[in-house]
C-alpha cells in the first residue's frame, strides 16, 4: 500500500500540470481569439443587453492538435515603449507579456491565462464565467466602474461583471485606515443602498466595508480618498473632516447645495468659511485627485506681468520691454473699432482706461494689463499659463470663439486653451442683464441652453433662483459698444420679461424679438441691432492677421469697400466687418471657411 503524503507534498494541479504528469506531453498556451473561434458556436448569453459568448475551453491545449493555431511567446522584461492588450484594448504596464510570434499582438498575461470559471471573493455567493464581448460594445466593471471590452467575468445568476485585473486582484476582507476611521473596517460583498458616511451618497454600492461597532459604512472606492486636496474652486487646500467646524456656512462650494453635517466633506484647511461635499470636491473638473498630506504648496513666483515705475507708467513683459506704456483713457471716438486690446481684442470705448505704449500702437486694457501668468481657473484642476500670440489662431475652451488675442493654457498636456475673457469669470458672477449672482452647479457633461442665444453649452452659468442659464459667450461680450452711424454708446440687452416687444435691427432690418435673444440697444436713440450683426461673426480675429494652411495661407482683411464680395460657401455678399481670404477665395467667417475646406483642398 502506497504510503501517504505528507501535508508540505499536498497542493491541487491546474489543469496543465495534470495533463503534464499524466501524459507526458507537451502543452501550449493559445491566442484569447483562438478560444473565442473554438467556442463561438456554443452558449451565448446577454447581460445588461449586450450580447456575450462565453468561452468555455482551458487557455492551453495539446502540442499534438497544434496545427493551425499561433505561438504566444512569454517575455518576463520586455522592451521599453506603449504597448496595447489586444485583447482588452488596455495599455500593457507590466514588463512581462505574451506576444505572438506569428502577428503583431501583444497580451496581458492575466487576459491569456485566464481560467473559463473563476471564484472570486468580490462574489463569493456564485463562480464567474469568462466570456467575451464584441468590439463594439461596452459594459462597465462594478469594481473599478472603468470601460469592459474584450474579455471579463460575469456571474450568470446576478449579472455581476467585474474586469479580469479586478478579479485576479480581489477586495481586501478588511482595511485599516485610521484617517478614515479608527477601527478595521470589514468587507460586505452585496449589494446595498446604504448611505455611506464619507461621501453621503445613497448610490447603490456591491463593495461596501463597515464597522458595526460604531455603525460607520464606507464606499470602497471612498475608503482611499486622499486626506489634503487642492480644488479650482478654491485657494486655499482642503482638507477631510467628519463635520462642519463652522455654522454659518453650510452650502457646497461646488454645487450650492445644502451639506449633511452629519457625513464627511473637505473644508478649507485654514479655517475659511468654505465646504465642499466630498463627491463634489474629487470631479475631474474640481480636483486632480492627488494626496496632498505632507506636500509642499507649490509657489508661483513672479506672476506679475508688468514692472509699475510710477506716475501711470509701467513696462509690461508681453510687449518690448524697453517701451514704456502710460495709463490714460481713450479720448478719440474710434468708429471702425480697428483699435483693440492686444491681449482680449475687444475694441476700446470712450470711457476706457488704457494702457498706451509710447513708442508704438501697442495698447492694453487696464484690467487686462494686470492679468497674472499664471490664473486657477474654476473649472480646470490644474493652473493655467498665459501665454502670448502665435502665429495661428486657437479656439476658446469655453466660448467657442477663434481668436488671435493673448491665451491662457494648461501645461500638463490636458489641451486646454482660453481666452483671456472666459478665463476672467469667476464665482460669484453678476451679469448686468439678470438680478441674481450666478454660479456653475453642474458638472462637466451637463448641457443647458442658454437663455440669450438659445444655443445648447456645456456646463453654462446659472441662477439657483430662477431658470436663467448664460453660457461663456453671452457673458463675455463687450457690456458696450460703439456704431458708426450713432454718437451714443450702445448697451447689450435682454428682456426676460418682455412681453411680445419687437425691434427692428439697424443693419439687416429684420425683427429682434427681446425676450429671445440678446440685442445691443441706443437708450437715446432707440435703435436696436443684433449682436453678430455688429460685432460679427469673428470679432476676436485680428485684422491683417495671417495663418498657414499647407503651402497657402488665409489672411483676415476689413470688409470696408461699398461693394461687398461674396462667399464662397453662404453665397451672399459678406455681411461683416472682416473678411476670409484663402487662395483667392472669400469666405465671410471662419465657419463659412472651415465648412467648405473639404471641398477646396
Amino acid at each position: 500500500m502506497d504510503p501517504l503524503p505528507n501535508a508540505a507534498s499536498c497542493r491541487l494541479l491546474c489543469p496543465k500540470e495534470r495533463f503534464e504528469k499524466d501524459k507526458g506531453g507537451k502543452v501550449i498556451t493559445v491566442l484569447p481569439k483562438e478560444r473565442f473561434e473554438k467556442d463561438k458556436g456554443g452558449k451565448v448569453i446577454t447581460v445588461h443587453r449586450k450580447t456575450c459568448h462565453v468561452i468555455s475551453s482551458p487557455y492551453w491545449i495539446p502540442d499534438a492538435v497544434h496545427e493551425k493555431s499561433h505561438h504566444l511567446q512569454f517575455v518576463g522584461e520586455g522592451e521599453e515603449g506603449v504597448k496595447y492588450c489586444y485583447s482588452c484594448c488596455q495599455k500593457i504596464l507590466e514588463k512581462a507579456y505574451f506576444y505572438c510570434s506569428h502577428c503583431p499582438e501583444n497580451y496581458h498575461k492575466e487576459c491569456v491565462e485566464s481560467p473559463s470559471l473563476f471564484q472570486s471573493s468580490d462574489h463569493p455567493k456564485h463562480p464567474l464565467q469568462l466570456v467575451l464581448l464584441p468590439r463594439d460594445d461596452i459594459l462597465y466593471c462594478i469594481s473599478c466602474k472603468q470601460d469592459c471590452y474584450g474579455q471579463f467575468y460575469v456571474c450568470l445568476i446576478c449579472d455581476f461583471i467585474i474586469h479580469l485585473f479586478c478579479a485576479i486582484n480581489p477586495t481586501s476582507l478588511t482595511i485599516d485606515n485610521p484617517k478614515r476611521h479608527e477601527h478595521t473596517l470589514l468587507y460586505i460583498p452585496r449589494k446595498s443602498n446604504m448611505v455611506c458616511d464619507v461621501c453621503g451618497s445613497e448610490k447603490e454600492s456591491r463593495y461596501l466595508y463597515a464597522c458595526l461597532q460604531c455603525d460607520f459604512m464606507v464606499h470602497k472606492d471612498c475608503v482611499s480618498f486622499p486626506y489634503v486636496i487642492q480644488v479650482s474652486r478654491h485657494s486655499h487646500r482642503l482638507t477631510f473632516t467628519p463635520s462642519i467646524p463652522y455654522k454659518e456656512w453650510t452650502n457646497c462650494g461646488v454645487c450650492q447645495k445644502k451639506i449633511n453635517e452629519n457625513y464627511g466633506k473637505y473644508s478649507c484647511i485654514k479655517g475659511c468659511a468654505f465646504a465642499v461635499h466630498t463627491r463634489c470636491a474629487l470631479r475631474n473638473d474640481v480636483c486632480d485627485g492627488r494626496e496632498l498630506e505632507g506636500v509642499s504648496e507649490e509657489v508661483y513666483e513672479n506672476t506679475k506681468m508688468f514692472d509699475e515705475e510710477g506716475d501711470g507708467i509701467m513696462r509690461h513683459t508681453s510687449h518690448l520691454t524697453h517701451h514704456q506704456m502710460r495709463l490714460g483713457k481713450m479720448i478719440e471716438r474710434v468708429y471702425d473699432e480697428i483699435k483693440q486690446c492686444e491681449m482680449c481684442l475687444l475694441p476700446f470705448v470712450d470711457d476706457s482706461r488704457v494702457y498706451r505704449c509710447l513708442q508704438c500702437d501697442f495698447n492694453l486694457h487696464e484690467s487686462c494689463a494686470y492679468l497674472p501668468r499664471v490664473k486657477q481657473f474654476m473649472l480646470h484642476a490644474h493652473p493655467l499659463i498665459l501665454k502670448t500670440p502665435t502665429v495661428t489662431r486657437f479656439q476658446c475652451r469655453k466660448c467657442h470663439r477663434y481668436s488671435c488675442g493673448f491665451r491662457y493654457v494648461c501645461d500638463q498636456g490636458c489641451y486646454w486653451k482660453l481666452d483671456t475673457l472666459c478665463a476672467s469669470i469667476c464665482e460669484p458672477f453678476d451679469h448686468h442683464s439678470h438680478p441674481h449672482s450666478l454660479f456653475i452647479t453642474c458638472d462637466q457633461y451637463t448641457l443647458k441652453i442658454c437663455s440669450i442665444c438659445r444655443e445648447e453649452n456645456q456646463q453654462p452659468l446659472s441662477c439657483d433662483k430662477c431658470n436663467f442659464v448664460l453660457c461663456f459667450n453671452c457673458a463675455t461680450l463687450p457690456h458696450k459698444v460703439r456704431y458708426e452711424h450713432d454718437e451714443h454708446l450702445l448697451t447689450f440687452s435682454y428682456k426676460e420679461e418682455a412681453n411680445n416687444e419687437v425691434y427692428c435691427c439697424e443693419i439687416c432690418e429684420e425683427d429682434i424679438y427681446p425676450k429671445r435673444n440678446g440685442f445691443y440697444a441706443c437708450n437715446e436713440c432707440g435703435l436696436a441691432i443684433h449682436i453678430e450683426c455688429l460685432l460679427g461673426r469673428d470679432p476676436y480675429l485680428k485684422l491683417g492677421q495671417k495663418f498657414r494652411f499647407g503651402r497657402s495661407e488665409i489672411r483676415i482683411l476689413a470688409n470696408t469697400w461699398s461693394t461687398r464680395p461674396v462667399c464662397r460657401k453662404c453665397k451672399r455678399r459678406c455681411p461683416y466687418k472682416t473678411k476670409m481670404e484663402f487662395e483667392n477665395v472669400i469666405f465671410c467667417s471662419f465657419d463659412c471657411y472651415s465648412t467648405i475646406l473639404k471641398k477646396l483642398v
